[in-house]
């Protein structure tokens, strides 16, 4: 993944910057160099459009409801000859580095060229239009693009219809569908599941990258009973295995809803909220979280193999810090007996 992705992420994650905030790669977005023309061929190709919206609420953060901005966008994109294929929000992207190597995988498999953003922020709607980078980096700062903006939905599609017809792009896309299509979420998980800990971890070192101030994620780790260390968040797993580290600490952080998917947890139809639990010392402690709500969930990854410990419950939480405490409480509580 690109530097500057990883750098996105990070600051995402950190204490810099609060968990429903996006403004990372809305800085990426700001740095593209936008131009009069449409992106090369984006009239014959398939774009992925990624949609991000103001929240529904902030207290608790409940994710607004962007599929209602893809209905009325997508007709729009029809009428263009923009062959929008698949919507996603944003924040499932950018949701955590395996999650995001998923997603590009399964981008680069249905040979998706071009990347839409749909966002509405302060009241204006924007459209960008540009290309995807590489097989593995979607966006880089600095690339070519195209944006529009409007307060009136209607009028911002009218505009790219406009543009679009007077392009000299040839245009091929013909059957476009009139809906969106929303995408599902891509396994992570490309080994064994396990629900449970590995009981190796007590002879063999964890590594960490450092996706925040490392004073704050050792003060999470306080409780973790055996050995790790900070590492390179760029650097390859191969490269960490001749370090000494077998395993790795990942997270997922997306809505509930969504990392439950990604992560491959069942869930019922009639579930608008997901319990945490914690045990502590013989006590529990529950929280309880919207499905719509971002939350983090930490997994460790076995290095060689790919298998990843989840652990026995379900202990995801807003915070990273919290949803830290929580998978390593829940791990000492199974693995270390008193």
């Amino acid at each position: 993944m690109h530097k500057y992705l990883l750098i996105a992420i990070f600051l995402i994650v950190t204490g810099a910057v609060k968990a429903q905030d996006k403004r990372p790669i809305h800085d990426i977005l700001d740095s593209l160099q936008y131009t009069q023309e449409l992106p090369k061929d984006i009239l014959k190709t398939k774009s992925m459009v990624l949609v991000d919206v103001p929240p529904k609420s902030t207290t608790p953060y409940i994710r607004g409801n962007w599929h209602a901005m893809a209905e009325i966008a997508q007709p729009g994109f029809r009428k263009a000859g923009i062959d929008a294929v698949v919507y996603y929000h944003m924040e499932d992207i950018y949701s955590g580095k395996e999650s995001f190597e998923a997603f590009m995988g399964n981008f680069n498999s249905r040979e998706i060229e071009n990347v839409v953003f749909l966002i509405k922020e302060n009241g204006i709607n924007k459209v960008i239009l540009t290309k995807v980078h590489d097989e593995n980096r979607l966006i880089v700062p600095g690339q070519t693009a195209w944006k529009i903006e409007n307060a009136n939905m209607e009028e911002l599609m009218s505009s790219l219809y406009r543009v679009a017809g007077n392009s000299p792009q040839d245009r091929e896309n013909l059957l476009v569908t009139t809906v969106p299509e929303y995408g599902d979420m891509p396994r992570v998980i490309k080994a064994r599941r396990g629900e449970y800990y590995d009981l190796n971890f007590s002879s063999e070192k964890l590594a960490i990258p450092m996706f925040a101030d490392t004073a704050a994620i050792s003060q999470a780790m306080t409780n973790y009973p055996y050995e790790y260390g900070f590492v390179d968040p760029e650097r390859e797993e191969k490269k960490l295995r001749s370090d000494g580290y077998q395993y790795i600490l990942y997270y997922v952080h997306s809505t509930s809803k969504s990392v439950k998917e990604m992560l491959e947890y069942p869930i019922k139809e009639s579930e608008t909220a997901f319990i945490s639990e914690v045990i502590v010392n013989d006590k529990t402690r529950t929280s309880s979280n919207n499905i719509n709500t971002p939350v983090y969930k930490f997994y460790i990854k076995h290095i060689y193999s790919g298998n990843i410990f989840l652990g026995k419950r379900w202990d995801a939480a807003p915070r990273w810090q919290d949803a830290l405490i929580n998978y390593v409480d829940n791990l000492r509580n199974e693995l270390v007996r008193n």
